[in-house]
């Protein structure tokens, strides 16, 4: 309920903080969990937080790979929402896939668990997943029916790519959850949010130059002139959408018990359709040469085949891909001092 403690981690990332942000707008007081003080100081210095920081505070989790490394920060909590994991490594041996990407995801995982079940008065614990937690690239782009009971990623080595360590170490951090619940039996239930592509305005980037950072690299690369070359699946949701059903999977009238929920906005979006968005939506800029995808190859979408019924159900309808690409068009445009 509003008003109740939240412990949330990766809050200095794009989901975390918009997060975090629709967390403090519904009225819970939030913990967040950061690796040093400069993160929280970054992130309580952007303008959506201003209003709130009287219900904001920090406490440093350098390490959250080391055995205990939450103990302190689930104390007094009653929820917790664990976005904070690794992103995809430029690493390139099999040694390096496990140090670097796929344990630090598992472990990460597991010690929020841990932590939370040494402690009383944790109702709920939310774990932002993956689609490629139950679901591999090759899967989505093969057009096999995937939903939140699908299990269809190989984790077994050598992994070979950074990439598909990456994916493995979504796939396993979600197993070892399944395990862990099932094992322990936990006084808490554990929602799974699992999205696909997630674009969206990203207010941790003050800075033009970083507009591609993370996903939304995949939109806005290609509008800005640099070509996609590898096919993409065209599934896509917005970071607004990811938010709020992490906050609404606090509340037990809303989510009841532990549960899995695939975050995707459908139907299946085809990329280079940004580029007409962005020519009917932004007509100035474009005809000013802000825009450079006239000059790349139109980006090559795979189709897909994901039923978010059960998200959409629960949590209401998603926002379009129109609504996606403008909100970050937007965004650069303010940035570069043209909005």
């Amino acid at each position: 309920m509003a008003g109740d403690l939240v412990l949330l981690t990766g809050s200095t990332g794009m989901i975390g903080f918009r997060t975090l942000v629709e967390a403090l707008q519904t009225g819970y007081k939030v913990r967040v969990a950061v690796r040093n003080q400069a993160g929280f100081d970054r992130i309580t210095s952007l303008k959506p937080l201003a209003p709130y920081v009287s219900n904001l505070e920090s406490i440093i989790v350098p390490d959250i790979t080391v055995p205990g490394a939450y103990d302190e920060a689930v104390k007094g909590v009653k929820y917790v929402v664990h976005i904070a994991s690794p992103l995809v490594m430029p690493v390139d041996t099999e040694e390096l896939f496990q140090s670097e990407v796929i344990q630090p995801a598992i472990r990460g995982t597991v010690g929020v668990l841990e932590a939370a079940n040494k402690v009383t008065g944790i109702e709920r614990i939310v774990i932002t997943g993956s689609i490629l937690s139950v679901a591999s690239f090759e899967t989505m782009a093969s057009g096999t029916a995937i939903d939140e009971k699908t299990r269809a990623v190989n984790t077994t080595g050598p992994y070979g790519s950074a990439i598909n360590a990456y994916q493995v170490s979504k796939a396993l951090a979600y197993e070892a959850t399944t395990k862990f619940v099932a094992e322990k039996r936990p006084a808490f239930s554990v929602v799974n949010i699992m999205p696909v592509f997630v674009i969206g305005r990203d207010d941790t980037v003050t800075d033009a130059s970083n507009i591609a950072k993370g996903t939304n690299g995949f939109l806005m690369g290609p509008i800005l002139g640099h070509a996609q070359e590898q096919p993409l699946v065209g599934a896509v949701v917005h970071v607004d959408d990811v938010a709020k059903m992490h906050i609404q999977s606090l509340d037990s009238s809303i989510v009841k018990s532990n549960e899995d929920f695939i975050a995707y906005a459908p139907p299946t979006i085809d990329w280079a359709d940004s580029f007409e968005i962005v020519k009917r939506r932004f007509p100035e800029a474009y005809a000013d040469g802000v825009f450079k995808f006239e000059s790349v190859p139109r980006p090559i979408t795979a189709p897909v085949n994901i039923d978010s019924s059960k998200a959409q159900k629960t949590f209401g309808s998603f926002k379009s891909f129109e609504e996606q690409t403008v909100s970050v068009v937007e965004h650069y445009l303010e940035l570069i001092g043209r909005k």
